[in-house]
């Protein structure tokens, strides 16, 4: 199996010719680097985890440039929201918790999820930060964004088989209390912003979930002054002290296939 990691949560799956792409978003900050939108074109899976703006603003846009083919998956108040963007109902198969989907080759089990709980320092720090001036015109096009496009209670985490491997997708910083996640997966891709605790506040999803590797996505300066390029580093030295027995990949966004 491949696998690109374009920046945000934009994650690329391919094996024998099948395409996955989850959470597809064209950052805000042009200093980073911009998705190839020929290669979101070409997808015909799109699976979405969640409703924020950095998720799925962008998928009305993918879907004019791509074949009558490509299908949104994706829960309730997303699809809600697609529609009133112009995005036909044909196009959009609403998913729940319990649901498999079947991509040959893949198996794709939707889990519930829930979406990280922001922590007061955080907020604080980012709303009296000068990056706020700096981003002004981005910070008001997130407000009104953020009216529309909300999480709802509705994230997602994707449990997806292949090949004898199972990789776990989560939507946001956080699980189900009450769900039974499967333990052991070979690779899970954890979201790695929101909180100012965030390396101490992640260590109890990793012992529940007991992952074989981590791949953290989503701690890039994706949508300032919101987003911040969050320092990975401290979270893989407690991991090496606590769980050196699980690596954990930082990777550089890029239109390039990394084998998994």
């Amino acid at each position: 199996m491949k696998l690109k990691w374009y920046g945000t949560a934009t994650t690329l799956l391919e094996l024998d010719g099948t395409q996955l792409l989850f959470d597809p978003f064209f950052p805000l900050n042009k200093k980073l680097f911009q998705p190839p939108a020929a290669d979101f074109a070409a997808v015909e899976n799109v699976l979405i985890t969640h409703g924020h703006f950095d998720h799925m603003v962008d998928i009305p846009v993918i879907l004019k440039q791509s074949s009558a083919k490509t299908k949104v998956y994706c829960t309730h108040k997303p699809r809600e929201v697609l529609i009133s963007k112009g995005v036909t109902e044909s196009q959009i198969h609403e998913i729940s918790p319990g649901d498999v989907l079947n991509f040959k080759p893949f198996e794709v089990r939707v889990l519930q999820g829930r979406h990280i709980v922001f922590d007061k320092a955080l907020l604080i720090k980012t709303f009296l930060s000068p990056r706020v001036l700096a981003n002004w015109g981005n910070l008001m096009y997130m407000l009104k964004q953020n009216n529309e496009f909300g999480e709802h209670g509705e994230t997602v985490v994707y449990d997806i088989q292949v090949q004898g491997k199972r990789i776990l997708i989560m939507g946001s910083l956080n699980l189900d209390e009450n769900t039974d996640y499967p333990k052991g997966a070979d690779l899970v891709i954890m979201p790695f912003q929101g909180r100012s605790d965030v390396c101490t506040y992640a260590m109890p999803f990793v012992d529940r979930l007991q992952p074989k590797k981590i791949l953290l996505v989503h701690f890039d300066n994706a949508f300032p002054p919101i987003s911040s390029a969050v320092n990975t580093g401290p979270f893989v030295s407690l991991m090496r002290q606590k769980h050196p027995g699980i690596p954990v990949i930082c990777p550089k966004a890029s239109a390039e296939w990394v084998d998994y």
